[in-house]
């Protein structure tokens, strides 16, 4: 009697069980786009086998993107990006954003690869935008030393992720594109909102006696004029061109193989009680990026808060606070990574190379004193 009751409860308790089980979805492929983070966009199939596709190791085996050319085929090679199950979906994500306006063939072969499906997804076109532009290019000067490290590409919006030395061309006074005068750098390097884009020279050119810079010579050569061409088929982050292409031209001067003297540095204190701003001028151009933040002032070993400007060719640099000047002792603060455009820092050349160096301390600082008298 008991082995059948409990039999029947166990009946009557399947079909509520069933009821709370999520429906299965029917078997789709799409595209899951957001209007507000298009570059948050991925590939979707779904209505899968769930324990199969948990249980599957090659993921990347069963979907492949190709994206479609202005010529209107596929591209022989799939899109790169991550693979990774979701329940019972396949989630495909790009490792660079897909193009606003752009189509996509997406192949699905099948949890057991034998029944490929295709779609054409198109990711939707963004909403009209004011053009992005190139706002400076640093540095400003119109002569840079031979040995130059880095410049750096602001814009009037934030970018898109694709990779910028893509479309960033060094051509020489023939017009001549310079050949890969730059250092690929993985991840590359952009300030948090995307509009500064740093382009670094290949050290291994500029710096004598390195393998690269003797079989190739340096990117730049004293006395020549060079032109740094930025693309206007950038994609910034809407996925649309830049307004315009932008050049910069610039001459090239002796190698900077000096270190940095801050004695050399000119202060000129404000008056106290007044609201004016801190000047220090330099001898030559420094790096604009590191002077935005390796520089600074401190009031009896507190930081002051300020509006810090660089301009005059990066060679002076101004603090206006936000609070009136008080007499007392301040310092001018540099830090350890300050460098000018050779790469040189304060105390120690580029090109020096000692066991001291290895063990450098870019945190260190240097005290620049001044005071302010009643």
């Amino acid at each position: 009697m008991k082995s059948r009751l409990l039999l029947l409860l166990l009946a009557l308790s399947l079909p509520l069980t069933a009821c709370h089980r999520a429906e299965p979805r029917p078997f789709g492929i799409k595209l899951v786009a957001d209007p507000a983070k298009p570059a948050e966009a991925y590939i979707e199939v779904q209505g899968l086998d769930e324990r199969r596709l948990r249980s599957s190791t090659d993921l990347q085996g069963m979907l492949s993107v190709n994206v479609k050319d202005p010529a209107g085929s596929f591209a022989s090679v799939p899109v790169a990006g991550q693979y990774a199950a979701a329940g019972d979906a396949l989630r495909f994500r790009p490792a660079f954003p897909f193009d606003p306006g752009r189509s996509y063939r997406v192949t699905f072969n099948g949890l057991d690869k034998r029944l490929p499906i295709q779609e054409t997804l198109t990711m939707p076109s963004a909403a009209p935008t004011a053009p992005t532009f190139v706002t400076h290019v640093y540095p400003s000067g119109d002569v840079i030393p031979a040995n130059e490290l880095r410049m750096y590409v602001e814009f009037s919006a934030p970018m898109g992720r694709r990779p910028g030395l893509d479309y960033i061309t060094l051509l020489d006074h023939r017009g001549t594109p310079v050949v890969d005068p730059f250092l690929p750098v993985d991840g590359e390097l952009w300030n948090g909102d995307r509009t500064r884009f740093t382009v670094f020279f290949d050290p291994g050119r500029q710096k004598r006696g390195i393998l690269p810079n003797r079989e190739m010579g340096a990117s730049l050569v004293d006395g020549k004029r060079y032109t740094l061409r930025v693309s206007r088929d950038w994609p910034d982050g809407h996925g649309q061109p830049l307004r315009q292409a932008f050049e910069r031209s610039f001459i090239v001067g002796p190698p900077d193989r000096s270190p940095l003297d801050v004695s050399s540095w000119r202060i000129s204190p404000p008056r106290e009680g007044s609201s004016d701003p801190l000047v220090v001028t330099f001898p030559e151009s420094l790096d604009h990026g590191l002077l935005m933040r390796a520089v600074g002032v401190r009031q009896n070993g507190a930081p002051m808060i300020g509006d810090v400007r660089v301009d005059a060719d990066e060679t002076r640099w101004t603090m206006t606070p936000r609070e009136p000047w008080r007499a007392g002792r301040y310092d001018v603060v540099a830090l350890g990574i300050l460098e000018d455009l050779a790469g040189n820092r304060i105390g120690r050349a580029f090109e020096i190379v000692s066991d001291d160096d290895k063990e450098e301390d870019d945190s260190v600082m240097t005290f620049i004193p001044f005071s302010l008298a009643r």
